[in-house]
């Protein structure tokens, strides 16, 4: 009885940052004012716009920029869509297509029981990345295509078999999108472990600057902008098998379940890389 009669729009209750850009890019210049059948508020309209300036979509007169233009043409929400054009400038597009396939699909590994817990610690050693979970996803991924493994030895391994399979053909239709703005698709195959790391965080950080939390004093991660207490997942590889990080960048929040905000999709930054990859942003 307590219970809504409707569920409310998906236009209310979501970020609008793909929509606002994709009725940019059709050539609407007042989005405010735009006619919709439910009208999302004034307030989230222009959360929306401010997060696609600060990408470097739009300019100061809320017109498309180049890079605005380039985005449009991704099926991606505008800040996985920065991460994926970064690729191109670290050379590890294929890797970052993994990593935002994994981030539109869900989680790919398998939650153990109580009983397992050292078997899967055992497994998440072999592919665990100390800086947190991209590096991490890059790693599955890897293991995969090297080696296919059945639903079984996904199993082991505490692999979800469905959701790398769902990975696979996202990741597919991405380096679709992508040959077709370069003809090629560029891997990290050849570079050092730190090298490699180094460039998919990179990458990410320039999708997801937006979101970074720092270490403070009291031992907790705050995020920069209006500080919010926030705290790494417990299925987080960066809180299980993470190095120490005075900042970190996540891709996604959530509820906890004891409270406060959690984090998903976390690894460990260089600050230095927010003023190199959005110098309008953090100046």
């Amino acid at each position: 009885n307590e219970m809504q009669a409707t569920t409310p729009p998906e236009i209310i209750r979501t970020n609008l940052t793909h929509f606002i850009l994709t009725l940019k890019a059709l050539g609407v210049d007042n989005i405010l004012a735009f006619e919709l059948m439910d009208h999302p508020g004034v307030d989230t309209l222009s959360h929306g716009l401010e997060s696609l300036y600060a990408l470097g979509a739009i300019d100061d007169q809320a017109e498309l920029t180049t890079l605005g233009w380039d985005m449009s043409s991704f099926p991606t929400e505008p800040r996985v869509t920065r991460m994926l054009l970064q690729s191109f400038d670290e050379e590890c597009t294929r890797e970052i297509a993994g990593v935002a396939s994994v981030l539109q699909v869900g989680s790919i590994f398998l939650t153990p029981r109580h009983k397992q817990r050292e078997d899967f610690e055992a497994a998440m050693s072999q592919i665990a990345d100390s800086t947190g979970d991209h590096v991490t996803y890059v790693n599955a991924l890897m293991e995969q295509d090297e080696q296919n493994f059945t639903r079984e030895e996904c199993q082991e391994r505490f692999l979800d078999h469905v959701a790398l399979r769902r990975v696979m053909e996202v990741r597919k239709q991405l380096l679709g999108v992508l040959r077709k703005r370069t003809g090629r698709i560029s891997s990290l195959g050849s570079a050092t472990g730190e090298e490699r790391s180094k460039a998919i965080r990179r990458c990410v950080t320039a999708g997801f600057f937006l979101q970074v939390a720092k270490l403070q004093n009291d031992g907790k991660y705050y995020t920069l902008h209006n500080p919010v207490l926030v705290a790494p997942a417990s299925t987080s590889v960066f809180l299980s098998h993470g190095m120490y990080s005075e900042y970190i960048c996540f891709c996604e929040t959530q509820d906890g379940s004891r409270g406060g905000i959690e984090l998903r999709s976390v690894s460990a930054i260089d600050p230095r890389w927010l003023r190199e990859l959005a110098p309008h942003y953090w100046v």
